[in-house]
């Protein structure tokens, strides 16, 4: 047994290293930051462009309440040129040609034809409606320029 007033000696603590600390970060953690950002950025460029090609399918969109015949045969030419060369829309001068390039009902593209440029080139109401919905159809299936 030990003597009257002997300690046991203390333990030795094992040297830690110190807290880990956050700040300067790693070579690595800084490149991966870096490539972040430029994909970020990469992503918002992208998205704009695209945003602003498609800027002539928000002008459509807003001109699709027409009242007139004439109204939607510029609308459609307008349509045509985003689309197609210049050289090719400018072929296509009888309204018959413009409206062939379009999905719409054969019976909507006779009375189109025949109310083109005449003093009588109002539409009723469900007809503006069927052609405006028509239209809208057309513009979300052609392609992104």
């Amino acid at each position: 047994m030990l003597a009257k007033g002997f300690s046991t000696p203390e333990l030795a603590h094992p040297a830690l290293p110190g807290a880990a600390s956050w700040f300067p970060l790693p070579a690595g953690w800084m490149v991966l930051g870096v490539m972040l950002l430029l994909a970020m950025l990469i992503a918002l460029l992208i998205g704009l462009a695209r945003f602003r090609r498609n800027h002539w399918r928000r002008e459509a969109r807003k001109q699709l309440e027409q009242q007139q015949v004439d109204g939607w045969i510029a609308l459609i030419k307008r349509v045509l040129l985003v689309q197609h060369p210049r050289a090719q829309v400018s072929q296509w001068q009888t309204p018959e040609q413009l409206l062939a390039q379009t999905p719409l009902d054969e019976e909507l593209r006779t009375l189109m034809c025949r109310r083109y440029c005449q003093p009588d080139n109002q539409l009723e109401s469900s007809i503006n409606q069927r052609i405006a919905l028509q239209l809208r159809q057309w513009l979300e299936t052609l392609p992104h320029v």
